[in-house]
């Protein structure tokens, strides 16, 4: 094994941000005094990682050895990865560049030796960008690298490493923490994140999430999205401190070309990406050291400022909706009740359900393919909506528009007025067949399942939006995959602005429901009821799972359980 002997690895649990112990480390435990109730803190991934103490070249390592000692070394962040500089000659450690990028292989590589070199193989799972972004190559994908190496003073050392960094998903898992900057979707109405990648070891957390947001979003994400911030910004002090729950940003004088509207944008993004820290309280934003004003707050803002941006894009009180035998009901916290209009008595057999994101507005398909639509308001009654149209899938777009893939694979996009055209998809491989479409809630992204000679594949596209105002240009482009393990998907639906929940399987076997972080392209399996249909997810509520039995089941708890008989449900969106 690659890592035998090389390395010691001590568990730390550390606070995100902290830094050199103070002298409250040392303090006396109290023995007596009144007992009070302090702030709960919560234990999560984010606040702990497994540190590497990388052990250095010894005596009479052969080449691969050498080979296998840099490899494990290179997850150690300490120091610009001093240890792992160790086997390098002085002239390859100068021009060896960490930060260049990092490719993410899956268990242990195979090292051969020739000659003066060792040859290094592997399956490659994915890269991580110089801004931390990650993106999924497809199963199956090798990484091959050569390592060459001299001899000095009798010692074996590399003289050339491939640039960047080559880190195993164990290695990626333990030195890496997920986060997200924000921008804005082109309404200016919902925040969008962009995942990155920060090493748990390196500059302090605040600091790199700003410089990162300054930056501007990764070039993928980029044409969707918006920034409140002019050009030229930069931090007036290259740091973010954060001091008794108040995190300090100060930025330069270019921040004052900013009108109120991109200042109260600019500081939503700061905010809600400094939230992520779980000490920062508070967010002080000044210009050369004097407060910005910000329309709409005072300084130091809350970290709970600026809830109406939310980038979970869900209403508050929304709650779930499922098609019954005698109509569409919603589904409350004190029970389930019928819908206001039609679709509150219908028992036409619907199959398919999307409510809109304000909750006034339903799309239906029925058991024989039928199409109808409809506001949810006393009096309302449905309409039949693209007559010979089947659809395969249904959803919003976070907006009154509604989205439908027809029976051949068409994608289309239903305005509020009733015209429908179809919306074109760029990008994906020659015969692929488009199964669903769902759009994200801040309408920047669409999920899509596409079926291949594979199988069933789960990309992830861009929204483009030429003109905000002018639905009939939106075009899907540039289809990315965000996960390689899963080789059937049969539903999805956005669980949170950055996650998605789906029926898949990683065989041709049982269904059962995952959920896909997309900053990393994790799958966690959450089990499923018996034979599942269809799927519907929002942010902080429970999922719901549409059974051939005709039942929906909701997990809230970890365990599947039947909430009411039905044949579809789902969430505003």
């Amino acid at each position: 094994m690659i890592r035998t002997g090389f390395l010691m690895i001590v568990v730390s649990v550390l606070l995100a941000g902290c830094g050199v112990g103070s002298g409250s480390y040392v303090a006396q435990v109290p023995t007596d005094g009144p007992i009070e109730q302090g702030q709960l803190v919560a234990n999560t991934s984010a606040d702990q990682f497994i540190r590497v103490i990388a052990r250095p070249p010894r005596a009479g390592m052969t080449p691969t050895e050498i080979v296998q000692g840099f490899l494990e070394s290179s997850a150690s962040f300490d120091n610009d990865h001093a240890v792992a500089r160790s086997y390098l000659t002085p002239e390859a450690s100068a021009a060896w560049d960490p930060s260049s990028g990092v490719s993410v292989y899956d268990g242990v590589p195979a090292l051969v030796e020739a000659g003066a070199a060792v040859l290094f193989s592997a399956t490659l799972n994915g890269r991580i960008s110089d801004i931390g972004r990650y993106t999924v190559e497809d199963p199956g994908a090798e990484l091959q690298r050569s390592f060459f190496l001299t001899q000095r003073e009798g010692e074996w050392r590399l003289r050339l490493a491939p640039s960047g960094l080559l880190l195993s998903n164990f290695d990626v898992n333990r030195a890496y923490r997920n986060y997200s900057v924000y921008f804005f979707n082109p309404s200016f109405q919902i925040l969008v994140p962009d995942a990155r990648l920060i090493p748990v070891i390196g500059p302090a957390l605040g600091t790199t999430l700003i410089q990162r947001l300054i930056e501007g979003p990764n070039d993928w994400l980029r044409p969707a999205v918006r920034t409140g911030f002019p050009g030229g910004v930069t931090l007036a002090v290259d740091a973010v401190p954060i001091e008794n729950g108040i995190a300090r940003v100060n930025l330069n004088a270019s921040v004052a070309l900013a009108n109120d509207a991109a200042r109260v944008a600019l500081s939503q993004q700061i905010v809600w990406t400094l939230r992520q820290i779980p000490k920062v309280q508070f967010v002080d934003i000044a210009v050369n050291g004097a407060p910005l004003s910000v329309p709409g707050t005072s300084s130091p803002q809350s970290r709970d400022s600026w809830p109406d941006v939310d980038p979970g894009g869900l209403a508050r009180g929304s709650v779930g909706y499922a098609a019954t035998g005698s109509g569409v009901v919603r589904l409350t916290a004190n029970g389930n009740f019928a819908v206001a209009g039609g679709f509150g008595v219908d028992d036409a057999g619907l199959s398919k359900l999307a409510v809109s994101a304000d909750s006034r507005r339903v799309i239906a398909a029925t058991t024989t393919g039928d199409l109808y639509w409809g506001d949810l308001r006393i009096g309302a009654v449905p309409q039949p909506l693209l007559a010979g149209t089947e659809a395969q899938s249904i959803a919003f777009d976070g907006r009154t528009n509604a989205w439908i893939v027809n029976e051949i694979g068409v994608a289309q996009t239903l305005l509020s007025n009733g015209e429908s055209f179809d919306t074109e998809i760029d990008g994906l491989e020659t015969g692929a067949f488009v199964q669903s479409v769902v759009p994200s809630r801040d309408g920047t992204r669409a999920a899509l399942i596409v079926s291949t000679e594979t199988g069933s594949v789960l990309l992830i596209a861009r929204v483009d939006r030429p003109s905000p105002a002018n639905a009939t240009q939106i075009r899907l482009e540039k289809p990315i995959r965000v996960e390689s393990k899963l080789s059937v998907v049969t539903g999805l639906a956005w669980s949170s602005a950055n996650t998605i929940a789906l029926i898949g399987s990683e065989t041709a076997g049982t269904l059962q429901i995952y959920e896909i972080n997309l900053g990393r392209g994790d799958i966690q399996a959450q089990g499923s009821p018996t034979d599942p249909v269809s799927i519907a997810a929002a942010p902080g509520l429970a999922t719901l799972v549409t059974s051939a039995d005709g039942s929906i089941y909701e997990n809230s708890t970890g365990t599947w359980i039947g909430r009411i008989s039905g044949t579809a449900s789902t969430y505003p969106g």
